[in-house]
């Protein structure tokens, strides 16, 4: 099973917040820490904004944090949201009707693969990738070098 990049990038903010909590950090800056374009990066904090796994402060000295403590975000909810919208295989035929359809057993057993996939991460928190992540710290103090820059 293959991640979007929309839900790697939603993981790595998601991480890089939770590894100082009371920090606030802005889009531009996480897009800067990853290398990611400011546009796709904002979409994504956006969607974790909405979701309620981010919190948003606007205005001078704004930025982002965790709307829920790191240990209270499972990585297996989070990941089953934000691939809600894409089933692990397309049981649609084309435009003209064409192509056989997949046959069920096959679209099921896939879909229980993909349901063990999450349940595999349900128990694992965001505190939890951090804490084993010593040089995601590292990023976070990296930050302020990339803010003296700007």
């Amino acid at each position: 099973m293959q991640l979007s990049k929309f839900s790697d990038y939603a993981l790595r903010a998601t991480v890089l917040l939770a590894s100082d909590p009371e920090r606030l950090i802005s889009t531009r800056h996480i897009a800067e820490v990853y290398d990611a374009k400011y546009f796709h990066m904002a979409k994504v904090t956006g969607w974790l904004v909405a979701n309620g796994f981010m919190v948003s402060l606007r205005g001078r000295g704004g930025g982002l944090r965790l709307a829920q403590k790191p240990s209270d975000i499972s990585l297996g909810a989070l990941l089953r949201k934000l691939e809600a919208e894409r089933p692990i295989v397309d049981t649609t035929r084309d435009t003209a009707g064409n192509g056989p359809d997949l046959p069920q057993e096959l679209v099921a057993s896939l879909s229980a693969a993909q349901d063990a996939f999450y349940k595999e991460l349900d128990p694992i928190t965001i505190a939890d990738v951090v804490a084993k992540s010593p040089n995601i710290v590292a990023l976070v103090e990296n930050l302020d070098a990339v803010s003296a820059q700007a």
